[in-house]
């Protein structure tokens, strides 16, 4: 029907009308662009059109949910998703909301996703997190948000939702000079992002802009209980990611008792396994692994997930004449008092075999290697660490 001349409005315009007006735009920098620009159009993308918008954003975003089987009513063993992060967004304003939906779409969340999880793991941060107008805030505006490698701006609104045991929080000072510290504002608690590091080296091979490499010398101090400062470029981490994830395994380390297994073998054992673990790209996920962490040149490998009611890990550590320590680390409760590590802690025993394929007799079995009559005694390399 023709509408009276007055009432008649721009056909364009009703493309933006309905509850699905989020679909319509891939990026936002089309819905910025066009509020700034077109006054009758930014009344379209109102609150509850920008809700809806990060709703939907969140839900799609690779990497932001996990599964994890539970029991129903009937003792069946069913999945459920899990989400990760989530906005207190209930009485975010239009500017917040802008600002929430611009840092889930500007870039991936996979690391910060694997950072969230692991610290979930191991006590660290309720699931899901959940962002508040000031954490988003602490970037000044949209620029400030991008200018910043996009790891490192997702962990300064995120970081402070995971908590430590000495009631500090893995939180980001940054300082006028472009100065970064973690966990304390102090001097010797700095971070080093993208340090210069050697042509050769296996971190800047493989150096991911948006996930640079991290300098620093912060440890967890169960003497002092807390976090101290040992030796400003003690550790140089593969990535900011890898250096979220060692901090949180680190307190979890010094904070819980665990039960280990190690061994000292040839890198080239087994098909050459572990050599190919520690000189692949560091972000290179590991089979049978929920994630991994790389730190000066060394590999953990982390086998749990949500799933599990303990938390277990490998640690493959160079030892120098082409031998590696490797180290297989649980939290798990042992099934019976005595015997071979395998048989105390089955279940890690069992996600560890996967991720070290042709090593796992090596270090379980006492399989022997290189013409060596060295087998590894289980019984009395169970220790606590």
């Amino acid at each position: 029907m023709q509408q009276p001349q007055h009432q008649q409005q721009d056909p364009f315009s009703y493309i933006f009308v309905g509850r699905r007006t989020f679909y319509l735009f891939s990026s936002i920098k089309d819905i910025l662009r066009l509020r700034a620009t077109c006054t009758w159009i930014r009344e379209l993308f109102n609150a509850a059109q920008l809700r809806d918008r990060l709703h939907h954003s969140l839900g799609s975003q690779a990497g932001l949910n996990s599964f994890e089987r539970v029991a129903d009513k009937r003792a069946r063993e069913i999945t459920r998703q899990v989400q990760l992060l989530r906005f207190d967004d209930d009485q975010f304003g239009t500017h917040d909301l802008l600002a929430a939906v611009c840092v889930v779409e500007e870039g991936g969340w996979d690391e910060m996703a694997e950072v969230i999880e692991l610290a979930g793991q191991c006590g660290c941060c309720d699931l899901p997190v959940i962002l508040t107008a000031d954490d988003i805030n602490t970037h000044t505006n949209k620029t400030a948000y991008v200018s910043a490698p996009r790891v490192l701006a997702q962990l300064k609104m995120v970081g402070r939702h995971v908590h430590f045991s000495d009631d500090s929080c893995l939180q980001l000072f940054q300082h006028g000079n472009g100065e970064v510290r973690a966990i304390r504002d102090e001097p010797d608690f700095r971070l080093e992002v993208d340090p210069p590091l050697l042509a050769g080296h296996l971190y800047r091979q493989h150096r991911q802009p948006h996930d640079p490499p991290v300098r620093e010398g912060i440890i967890y101090s169960t003497a002092n209980a807390g976090w101290v400062s040992a030796a400003y470029g003690l550790y140089t981490h593969a990535s900011v990611s890898s250096f979220a994830k060692f901090i949180v395994l680190d307190h979890f380390r010094e904070t819980h008792q665990t039960n280990r297994t190690s061994i000292t073998l040839n890198r080239y054992v087994g098909g050459d396994r572990l050599d190919d673990l520690l000189t692949e790209s560091p972000h290179t996920p590991v089979a049978g692994c929920t994630t991994t962490v790389s730190c000066g040149g060394d590999r953990w490998l982390v086998l749990t997930d949500s799933n599990h009611n303990f938390v277990a890990r490998i640690q493959i550590q160079q030892a120098g004449n082409n031998d590696v320590d490797v180290r297989v680390v649980t939290t798990e409760a042992a099934v019976c008092r005595s015997g071979a590590f395998k048989h105390r802690f089955p279940v890690t025993t069992q996600l560890a075999r996967v991720a070290l394929g042709a090593v796992a007799p090596y270090v379980f079995d006492g399989q022997v290697y290189q013409q060596q009559q060295q087998q590894q005694d289980d019984d009395s390399d169970d220790t606590i660490e």
